[in-house]
């Protein structure tokens, strides 16, 4: 295991004889403040925010089909995402998590792609959520301006930044009221429908004039979208009570949450409103009024503003922590690792990430989000086979969750979600491939500039 890695691992967690590596006692630890409810609730926070956007693979898949991928989705890619997520969580509990998983496994350079490629993607996805916040005011204020767009997009960017600093336990709090919020209306919305079923849920199989494989391709991609996220807390470890067994929990008790808040929701919709070619975003809201009145569609509505909302907050605190680990490591400017000595947070590392985001969210780049799908996927394959490769390099790291299944269950575990990566990759469409592999070869080059320009700048100063 590289130095680095063990100079991150909090001192209740290091077993010092499975990693005989000193460890920096002098570097200030970040505040353990993140109890169970609220690391619960910020899993599914990050992994799923409700039903909101499966209007649109309804759409581009048909409903049989988007059942289908709704089925083998989380068995083939969601279930492998949680088992490494849960694996590699009680393994190296450390702050940074993925970026610190890859490179104990394969090295430096691996380990800044990991790291880059998942801070490269927030860009686009953080302020795609603070956009898509001002796009549902937009239907309160039709008249909005390109600059009041944006403005809104900005005050839910500095809104969060600001919970952000002051801890990850006014995040979690928060995501508790939210998670409430978002989840009651549908509640409701199927209680009400259940007994208005009048369409078969699951016909047509495919959209008119798609044959299996498009269908298929095209929403295979979105479905991974929306199962996605099992490993996002883990760059936030140091900042979670006992991570290293919590946070394995938590992963196990959302997963059938996830499932129920995208099957149920869309099962009562599709069965009472067989105009599923005709729908858009914002579909759920007009069904819920139709069953509720006015009242219940405009909670729907709130709630996916909310929803928005929670995700940019907490997406946020995962991503700030990427930059804060690879800053430790000489990889960006000393700078990034300045902790706020009243709140116990990497103050530096979430500011910035704010400022790029503000700067990202004012441009309509919904368009992009495939390209940035090639982005996390490359950061997602290397989590993957850094579980394989860590198995046997470091079989005698302190476990307290294993794939199960034995070797079989770990290759299954391993290839069978790369295998269906690669294929939504490859699937999405000729014009996505060659603007996705240019955001993957950022990584590189980004690598050879900090090493040289940050990295060897830092140590010099260190010798002289």
């Amino acid at each position: 295991m590289s130095s680095k890695a063990a100079d991150l691992i909090p001192h209740s967690t290091a077993n010092t004889a499975a990693l005989p590596l000193p460890l920096l006692s002098a570097r200030p630890l970040l505040k353990r403040s993140l109890g169970r409810m609220s690391l619960l609730c910020l899993v599914y926070v990050t992994v799923c925010s409700g039903p909101f956007g499966l209007e649109e693979l309804v759409t581009a898949s048909g409903p049989g089909m988007t059942f289908l991928l709704l089925l083998i989705t989380p068995l083939l890619w969601g279930l492998p995402l949680l088992f490494m997520s849960a694996e590699l969580s009680s393994a190296l509990p450390i702050q940074g998590g993925l970026y610190q998983w890859v490179k104990t496994a394969f090295g430096d350079f691996w380990g800044f792609q990991a790291g880059w490629w998942w801070w490269l993607s927030s860009f686009l996805d953080c302020a795609v959520y603070a956009v898509l916040v001002a796009d549902y005011f937009q239907f309160y204020f039709p008249n909005l301006d390109k600059l009041g767009h944006w403005s809104i997009a900005l005050i839910v960017i500095w809104f969060f930044t600001y919970l952000n600093v002051r801890g990850i336990q006014v995040i979690g709090a928060s995501s508790v009221l939210f998670v409430l919020f978002m989840l009651t209306p549908f509640v409701i919305m199927i209680a009400l429908g259940a007994p208005q079923v009048a369409h078969n849920p699951f016909v047509p199989f495919l959209p008119e004039g798609k044959n299996l494989m498009e269908a298929l391709s095209q929403g295979l991609l979105l479905s991974i979208w929306f199962i996605s996220g099992f490993e996002a807390l883990s760059t936030a470890s140091e900042e979670i009570k006992d991570s290293d067994r919590l946070i394995a929990r938590a992963l196990f008790l959302v997963f059938p949450m996830v499932l129920a808040s995208y099957g149920l929701p869309l099962l009562i919709s599709l069965a009472l409103d067989h105009n599923w070619a005709e729908w858009q975003a914002g579909q759920f809201t007009h069904i819920a009024e139709r069953l509720g009145g006015r009242w219940l569609g405009g909670w729907v509505s709130m709630a996916g503003v909310i929803a928005n909302m929670a995700l940019f907050g907490t997406w946020l605190l995962s991503y700030s922590r990427i930059p804060f680990a690879m800053a430790h490591d000489g990889y960006l400017p000393k700078a990034i690792t300045r902790i706020s000595p009243k709140y116990g947070t990497p103050v530096t590392a979430i500011v910035l990430s704010g400022v790029i985001y503000s700067i990202f969210s004012y441009s309509d780049f919904k368009s992009l989000v495939l390209i940035d799908i090639w982005v996390i996927l490359g950061a997602i394959f290397l989590e993957f086979l850094a579980l394989l490769k860590l198995r046997f390099s470091h079989p005698h790291l302190p476990r307290h969750f294993r794939v199960p299944g034995g070797k079989a269950g770990l290759y299954f575990t391993v290839f069978s979600p790369i295998a269906v990566g690669l294929f939504a990759m490859f699937g999405s469409g000729s014009e996505y491939i060659l603007p996705g592999a240019l955001a993957v070869a950022t990584g590189p080059v980004a690598f050879w500039i900090c090493k040289k320009w940050v990295k060897q700048r830092q140590q010099n100063s260190k010798n002289s």
